[in-house]
């Protein structure tokens, strides 16, 4: 599909790629996710006429870009065309299209299966096992492409398409000494959705002639796991102070998914006060409700006293972005 245009002697298309400009791609350091490093990916692209109604024209197929001393390669050679309208959809790391549902790729929308790792079966020490997730990005680009336009570059700007979540627990109670201290020893999440189909779109252009803007939908979703982390070192949590249970670049990470109204999914932490160590408690914390959207971090804050867990308030940001907001979370 590479050299289709440009071997063909009777298409319309030879003379505008002898004169076309090459296309390169470029993945600017600035917007690499912190806990991934990209050094290949794999790319989709097509392209229709600005003028045109008809289907996109398929340039890339799941192609190979790696980058070899700084520069990023791909095999053959693929031209912009003028009066055309391109977009392009890549990957990384691209062992994630190697599932068992093909990647399809139509109408500039890249569709594929991801699967997470079962963690009802193991119970896990200190933090989650990631081993055997693949910390999946993508990007995508839009571009109208005139006879004046001299930009070969696709700046390619990759973001995480799944979701981190921590908890932030906060020992407020007046009736106790301020040197004593809740100690937390498990946390449970259940009803966990461990596969889905991702479908990718590069957003529409609108009345831009470019856009790095993505279109992320999750559906199809399948299986009911649980996920056990058990704290050998206890986190431990003084009146009136707030901690993060996990290190911000060791928090959970999970499948983006949303929590129906009528969802059982909740997350129980097993924890016990300093006075009363031997006392093992349990508070059940509810997800109905709840989403979690692709790319965004997540911390639960909450606070206990001896009564048990109250107010719980969430902090969302963008993974590895600035604040955006406070929700309040259901508390059972």
């Amino acid at each position: 599909m590479l050299c289709f245009y440009a071997c063909s002697s009777d298409s319309d298309y030879e003379q505008e790629a002898d004169r076309g400009i090459e296309m390169s791609f470029d993945v600017p350091s600035e917007s690499r996710a912190i806990t991934t490093s990209i050094d290949e990916f794999s790319v989709y692209g097509d392209m229709k006429l600005l003028s045109g109604v008809q289907d996109p024209i398929v340039i890339f197929n799941k192609t190979t870009v790696v980058n070899r001393d700084g520069a990023w390669c791909y095999d053959g050679t693929q031209y912009w065309f003028p009066k055309h309208e391109h977009s392009f959809v890549a990957v990384s790391p691209s062992s994630a299209l190697e599932s068992e549902v093909s990647p399809q790729y139509y109408g500039s929308e890249l569709s594929f299966a991801y699967t997470f790792p079962t963690y009802s079966d193991k119970e896990m020490q200190e933090t989650q096992d990631k081993s055997d997730i693949i910390d999946i990005v993508a990007a995508t680009h839009r571009r109208s492409y005139n006879e004046d336009d001299k930009v070969d570059v696709i700046s390619l700007r990759f973001g995480h398409l799944l979701s981190m979540i921590n908890f932030a627990p906060k020992l407020d109670d007046k009736t106790i000494r301020g040197d004593d201290y809740i100690q937390f020893h498990k946390l449970e999440i259940s009803g966990l959705r461990k596969k889905a189909r991702i479908a990718v779109t590069p957003a529409p252009l609108m009345e831009n002639p470019r856009t790095d803007d993505r279109l992320i939908e999750f559906s199809e979703y399948e299986g009911n796991d649980n996920l056990t982390i058990t704290f050998n070192s206890s986190k431990t949590v003084y009146n009136g102070q707030q901690i993060n249970i996990f290190a911000n670049d060791d928090a959970i990470v999970m499948l983006p998914q949303f929590f129906e109204a009528s969802s059982e999914a909740t997350v129980r932490f097993t924890y016990s006060f300093k006075d009363d160590p031997e006392n093992l408690r349990v508070g059940t914390l509810s997800l109905r409700g709840q989403e979690w959207k692709p790319a965004t971090a997540y911390t639960y804050n909450f606070t206990v006293d001896k009564i048990g867990l109250n107010l719980v308030t969430t902090t969302i940001k963008k993974w590895d972005s600035v604040y955006i907001s406070d929700i309040i979370w259901t508390v059972e």
